[in-house]
């Protein structure tokens, strides 16, 4: 075990995972967490496959075990689940709760050897559904293009056919991005979300051989508001990536 840690990075800091996660299994990196959630009391949820719960606290954190309020809708059903919180840079941050007991106020969870985060980086690019689209003028013309990805500062667009695509360090013009959603918090309208942005620059242009389309990458710079819009919108899909894996506990 002595070995397995002076040979994995992760036992002295964050390392990158996948899916946009860093984690580390540092002792000393969650014992301070743990004890920041206490001290401040900062909101954590519990979630598995059906549930979430509603903000609750960590009442209780040492080097055996973990002591949450337990939820009133708690529903007993699981030993093993996800505590998801925010971390003091507002980052998404879970680790995995395994149930040691619980009492009449308390579950109490066996010290987590593990703990994640979702990075959201200056251009962290958040993937979107299907039949997201990007309106916008190049060279007079009205063209539409798939959209793959969107960050706060850019977007990656697709396309079968390479005839008539937006040549690399040309600008594109009047762009609305049209992505499906039913989330009226965000400024969805009839199950449809916009954004629109001034213009943007075509910075990269590939054939991925994977998907046989061509790719534009769009570097772009929104007004205020749109910027926020869309931020809002990252974070949402954040929290549904962290979601993501949940129906398999």
């Amino acid at each position: 075990m002595i070995s397995d840690k002076k040979n994995d990075p992760a036992f002295f800091g964050w390392v990158a995972h996948q899916a946009g996660y860093d984690y580390t299994k540092s002792g000393q990196i969650i014992s301070n967490t743990l004890n920041w959630l206490q001290e401040k009391r900062i909101f954590v949820s519990v979630l598995h496959k059906g549930y979430q719960s509603g903000g609750t606290i960590i009442v209780e954190a040492n080097h055996q075990k973990v002591v949450v309020d337990k939820p009133k809708d708690w529903p007993a059903t699981h030993t093993s689940f996800r505590v998801v919180f925010r971390n003091a840079a507002k980052l998404w941050s879970h680790f995995t709760g395994e149930l040691l007991s619980s009492s009449a106020n308390s579950l109490i969870l066996k010290l987590p050897e593990e703990l994640f985060i979702l990075q959201r980086r200056q251009h962290y690019r958040i993937n979107l559904p299907e039949g997201s689209t990007a309106t916008f003028l190049y060279n007079q013309k009205k063209c539409k293009l798939n959209m793959q990805d969107l960050s706060a500062g850019g977007m990656l667009l697709c396309s079968k056919n390479p005839k008539d695509l937006p040549q690399l360090h040309h600008t594109i013009r009047n762009i609305i991005i049209t992505i499906p959603s039913d989330d009226a918090a965000a400024g969805a309208e009839n199950e449809i979300l916009r954004f629109k942005i001034k213009e943007g620059e075509i910075v990269r242009a590939f054939a991925d051989s994977r998907s046989r389309r061509f790719c534009l990458g769009v570097c772009f710079s929104p007004g205020r508001t749109e910027e926020e819009r869309i931020m809002k919108y990252i974070r949402q899909r954040e929290l549904a990536q962290l979601r993501k894996g949940i129906q398999e506990q």
